[in-house]
Order: structure tokens, then C-alpha cells, then sequence
């Protein structure tokens, strides 16, 4: 894991380029405090931040030229089949010089080219120069787990793992990415497709790759959409086998490191069956150290599992507390750490289990996102299930799982969702504008049919098919607090249930085996309950990485920044928000109006 940064352009850089990225370098310190590189020639600036992981000796020193020093590359990230990689390309005839996955990145990238990035397994965002050619190649991972950002000024291109080294080093007037801001307000998404919260600045999409020579060109490489058209046709036997040895194998390969390696753990199905896998298949012993966000005297607080759990497997756990009052004190630093605005204030909660990692020298940690996308985790897929249902005319077992999902006491988000994709656009338009009193109608009108998340998210037509979509336009929003609350520690943060083999099977799994009759998560408990305890697997009061962010926003002094900060976002949008309604005691309307005014002051946007 490691920070990356470059200034390119045909023309030639100058002097100054070097300066810039020395200073992007310094910004993005915390992503790589072991090491630090830079390659200069006349058109092209390389700069990197290493954070070692495996092979910590010099030769992962960053940029890594080719043998015959024409390619030079930056790279951030881990391929965890490097090994295999290596073997393969031992075959072929071509000989390494070093035992690090950043020489088998480069090599296999001369050797196939673009055809290469199907290759690896992991998680990466690279940049490699061809000095003879004068272009640049990019490519990012297929989930978007690392970032690469970029922007374009007077024909010099620029790019950095985070926002805040170029926002505070190219020299460009920045405003504001209000389409960005809709998708944020209205739907509490952010990080779709290319675009920021700041219209100068673009995300290279997850599974794209960027060839810039004229100019930039951008291709698409990886879409779990097409493997929705070729579903498996195994026994459920089979399919739970199956989803068991790649999950398995999974685990194996995120566990390859040459430093400390822990789990962030909850009370929930995702990580509990991690810490299973790692114990079950001897990848640890009883110093295993985990970490846990608690939160004593709340419904919501989840040691008890954790608890539980630990009578089965013997690991170490430490527990931070999260509070009102930390959050408060440390909003500027959160906000910083995180480049933009976040959605909730459970990615707070992760800010602090990352930092209680890093105090205990952990430097690589476990994690269970992506769970909830590949096994149908989230109570409003009910609707999309529903909606399955309805469109093919099976209205018996529409009825009858609908009323399973009552019997269960299952939430109402599965309503919602199926009524919002059938009622006709007009009145799903007018009951979306009434949860929003805070919004203008005419900044709602403006923008909600450009919104990805409502042309192209609702429309889905089954199960699967959300699921994809979410993988596509809605799950890189955790992605970015997973990676910026990690590097803000110095850690690296591995998600096995992301392994590419394992979605693109799960991809193909029929969805009436992970999720009706008001149950979510069927195959995964199915499979791979056994890894975890009857407590956990059987629960139904799980709500994702829960943390009491209602209760923190009716704090004395929360309250009082969110009134204020509220007037603030009045004064500075005024064709946006409605300074004659009062806020109400919403959670996310509140977190947000706070996360959005904290970033305008931290970045002086």
C-alpha cells in the first residue's frame, strides 16, 4: 500500500514539476512513511510513498524501472497471486531480479500489455511511463479499492492516490461538483463514476484503464454485468462448496505479508466467518489481534458477539469507543483524512478502529466489506426481489414473500424500494422531493434526471442485477473511507469477500439462493456459518457497521454546528438549500450538512 503521484505532458515539464510532486509526496506521507522515490526527465515527474508490506528490503524502492530502464512505473497496492504470476511468467522465459509483487506487476504488464490487469488478483492503481514513446498508461483495480485521481491544465496532465495533493498543489481555480452534491443530498451516495465533488478533478473509474498520449483515452476492462448472462447451472451443493473454497482461498492469499496482520471485527456474519477461516485453517494462533468498535450502554452495541466469538476462537481483542464528543473534537482531521464528504458517521467509527490498530503495530488488517453486495446483505434488496417477482407475473409468491418479510420483521426499506420501481416517474419524483424539505425544488429538477443512482441503479430488473449495479455506480462509497481511515494510519486494509473470483461466481449464483422470504444473506449462512456461532448466524437485528450517530447529532454541541453550519450552506448555496424550513432530527440530513461545511472550511473551496 502506497501513495502515487506524476505530472506529465508532451511538451516538457519544468523545474516546478519536480516541486509539485515533491509537495504531493509530502501530502500523501501517512500513505507510505517507509520510503519515498521521485523520477524526473524531461516530459514526465514520478513520485511515490511506500508503505512495505512484502519484501520490506530496497528493492521495492519506488519508481521501479524495467530492466532495459525505457518503462518506469508507480504503484500502489497488493497483487496477492504475485507468486503464481511469477511462476507463469518464469515460463515464458523472463527472469526477476527481485522477490516483490511490483516487479511481477511491471513484467506482466510488458509481457501482455492491457490483458495483464485480468490477470491479477488484488487490489492496485498504477501508472507507468514508456520513456521512448512519451505516453503514460493508468489502470485501476476492478472494485475501485485504490484510488487514482487526476486533472488536466494548460495540456499538463496530473495525477495522485488523493484529492488533497493535487487540490493543494496545481494551481487551478476549483468549484464545486453540484450533480455530485445532488447524488449526495438525494440519494446519500458519493463517488460515482469519474466524477468528485469538485468539477476539476476526476476519478479514474474502477475497471477502466487510461492510455494518454495525445491525449487521454479511457477503457473499460472489467464489468460484473456480463456475467449475469451466464448463470451456473451447479446443484446448491455445489454452489455452497464451491463459494466455501474460493472464500477460502481468498483468505489464504490476503494472508501473505511480511508484517503483522490482524481483522477489524463486529458482531456480524462477514467478519465473524474471516476470524473463523483465519483460525480454521491455521493462518493464526491465539495472538491473532483484532479490533472492535464498542459502544457500552447502546441496543446497538455488538460485544456480546464478539464475546461470544472469542470463546470459540481464541484471539486478542481491543475495543475503541467511538463518542459524540471524540467525533466532535476530531471532524476536522476525519474530514481531511477522507478528501470529501463521507455519508454516515460509522466510517467515524472505522477512523477509530483504524487508529486503535496502528497503536498496537498492526500494519495489514482484515475486513469484511463487500459481503453485503456478493450475498445480498441489505434489507432494501427485498424490493429489487420483489420487484423480480412482480414484473414476471408471479404474484402468488410475491404475495407470500412479502408477507414472510412482515413475519420476519423485516424493515420497510423492501417496500419502499420495490414501490419506488413501479410507481411512474412523476410520483416517484414527488415522494422522493418531500423527504427532502431542506432541498430547493428547483435544484432537485435540475439535476435528478442526470442522477446515476435513479436512471441507472432503480432501473435494475432482478436481484443480480442490483447487485451488479451496486458493485458498478454505488459501492466505491465505502471503499473511499476504507482506504483514506486505513491510510490515515499507515495501514493496509485487505477485503477477502473481494477476491474477483469470488463475485463474478457469486454473480452467476441464481438470487432466490441468497436472499426471499424476507431473509438476506441465505447462501452466505448456508456456505459458511459454520465459521462463525449460531448467535451471530441467526441474527436479525444486524444493520451494517451499526454506530449511534442519531444520538450523537441531538448532542448540545452537535446541534449547535449543525445550526450553524446549516446557515453557512444557506448563505453559500442559496439556489441549493431552503433557509426557511428547519433541519429535522435526521441523522443523515444532519451528518451530511456538517460533513459538507466542515470540507468547505478544511480545503478553502
Amino acid at each position: 500500500m502506497c501513495g502515487i503521484a506524476g505530472v506529465f505532458t508532451r511538451t516538457g515539464v519544468g523545474q516546478a514539476a519536480v516541486s509539485v510532486v515533491r509537495r504531493m509526496n509530502d501530502l500523501q506521507k501517512h500513505r507510505g512513511p517507509d520510503d519515498e522515490g521521485l523520477y524526473k526527465d524531461p516530459y514526465c515527474v514520478f513520485g511515490h510513498r511506500r508503505l512495505s508490506i512484502i519484501d520490506l528490503s530496497k528493492d521495492g524502492h519506488q519508481p521501479f524501472f524495467s530492466d532495459d530502464s525505457r518503462y518506469i512505473m508507480v504503484y500502489n497496492g497488493e497483487i496477492y497471486n504475485y507468486i503464481e504470476l511469477r511462476d507463469e511468467l518464469i515460463e515464458h522465459g523472463i527472469s526477476f531480479g527481485t522477490a516483490t509483487d511490483s516487479e511481477v506487476l511491471l513484467k506482466a504488464y510488458l509481457h501482455y500489455g492491457p490483458a495483464c490487469l485480468s490477470r491479477f488478483n488484488g487490489m492496485f492503481a498504477f501508472a507507468v511511463y514508456d520513456s521512448l514513446e512519451k505516453s503514460l498508461f493508468l489502470a485501476r483495480d476492478r472494485f475501485g479499492v485504490k484510488p487514482l485521481y487526476y486533472t488536466q491544465t494548460n495540456g499538463t496532465f496530473y495525477f495522485a492516490s488523493e484529492i488533497k495533493a493535487l487540490r493543494q498543489t496545481v494551481g487551478q481555480t476549483y468549484t464545486v461538483n453540484e450533480q455530485a452534491l445532488f447524488e449526495y443530498l438525494c440519494f446519500n451516495r458519493t463517488d460515482i463514476g469519474e466524477e468528485t465533488f469538485l468539477n476539476q478533478i476526476k476519478r479514474l473509474h474502477k475497471g477502466c484503464y487510461a492510455i494518454y498520449g495525445e491525449s487521454l483515452k479511457i477503457q473499460q476492462w472489467w464489468d460484473p454485468e456480463t456475467f449475469l448472462a451466464n448463470p451456473v447451472a451447479d446443484s446448491v451443493e455445489e454452489i455452497c462448496r464451491t463459494t466455501e473454497e474460493l472464500l477460502v482461498s481468498s483468505v489464504a492469499l490476503r494472508m501473505r505479508s511480511d508484517v503483522t496482520v490482524g481483522s477489524c471485527l463486529s458482531g456480524g456474519l462477514d467478519s465473524s466467518i474471516l476470524a473463523g477461516i483465519v483460525y480454521q485453517h491455521k493462518h493464526a494462533s491465539g495472538d491473532y489481534l483484532t479490533f472492535t468498535a464498542a459502544f457500552p450502554g447502546y441496543a446497538l452495541d455488538e460485544t456480546r458477539y464478539v464475546e461470544a466469538l472469542n470463546l470459540r476462537y481464541p484471539f486478542k481483542n481491543y475495543q475503541t469507543y467511538p463518542s459524540a464528543n471524540n467525533a466532535y473534537e476530531n471532524l476536522r482531521r476525519f474530514v481531511y483524512a477522507n478528501d470529501e464528504p463521507l455519508t454516515g458517521p460509522s466510517f467515524y467509527s472505522q477512523y477509530e478502529v483504524m487508529r486503535l490498530a496502528h497503536e498496537h503495530n498492526v500494519t495489514v488488517l482484515l475486513d469484511g466489506q463487500g459481503g453485503d453486495e456478493s450475498f445480498a446483505g441489505y434489507q432494501y434488496l427485498h424490493g429489487f426481489r420483489f420487484n423480480e417477482l412482480f414484473r414476471t407475473g408471479r404474484y402468488g409468491k410475491l404475495a407470500a414473500e412479502m408477507l414472510q418479510s412482515i413475519i420476519r420483521g423485516q424493515e420497510k426499506e423492501g417496500f419502499q424500494t420495490f414501490l419506488f420501481q413501479v410507481f411512474p416517474p412523476s410520483l416517484r419524483k414527488t415522494l422522493l422531493l418531500r423527504t427532502l424539505p431542506h432541498i430547493k425544488k428547483s435544484f432537485f429538477s435540475q439535476h435528478v434526471d442526470h442522477s446515476v443512482i435513479y436512471q441507472r441503479f432503480f432501473s435494475a430488473p432482478d436481484l443480480n442485477a442490483s447487485l451488479a449495479r451496486h458493485f458498478l455506480y454505488k459501492f466505491e462509497h465505502l471503499l473511499r473511507p476504507e482506504d483514506r481511515n486505513a491510510m490515515a494510519f499507515s495501514i493496509e486494509a485487505r477485503m477477502p469477500y473481494l477476491d474477483y473470483r469470488l463475485v463474478e461466481y457469486l454473480l452467476r449464483v441464481p438470487g432466490s439462493l441468497k436472499l426471499k422470504k424476507g431473509e438476506t444473506k441465505m447462501l452466505q449462512k448456508r456456505a459458511l456459518g459454520k465459521y462463525s456461532i449460531p448467535q451471530i448466524v441467526e441474527r436479525r437485528d444486524k444493520i451494517g457497521f451499526g454506530t449511534p450517530g442519531n444520538q450523537w447529532m441531538r448532542d448540545e454541541r452537535w446541534q449547535k454546528l449543525t445550526e450553524t453550519n446549516y446557515r453557512v450552506l444557506c448563505d453559500r448555496f442559496p439556489h441549493i438549500f431552503n433557509d426557511r424550513v428547519q433541519l429535522k432530527h435526521n441523522l443523515y440530513d444532519r451528518w451530511k450538512i456538517n460533513q459538507i461545511a466542515t470540507w468547505l472550511e478544511v480545503f478553502n473551496n
